[in-house]
């Protein structure tokens, strides 16, 4: 799990990639923002990319460097 800000709406969020046992099926797969919905980026998985909106709380956290990730 990583924390990306949206180039287009500024906030921070998660992004988490899902993997999927199903070798040699390497596509380019979306990354968008969970807020604005803007295309950021495509990035090759062998599965998909997960993003969700941080918590009140957890964006306070981020914003001091404190969040801490699993």
């Amino acid at each position: 799990m990583a924390i990306e800000t949206c180039t287009d709406c500024k906030k921070p969020f998660c992004v988490s990639e899902v993997t999927l046992a199903m070798p040699g099926t390497k596509e380019k797969e979306d990354i968008d923002c969970p807020y604005c919905h803007k295309l950021l980026r495509q990035q090759i998985s062998n599965g998909f990319f997960r993003t969700s909106a941080l918590t009140p709380e957890q964006e306070e956290l981020y914003k001091q460097g404190r969040l801490k990730l699993d």
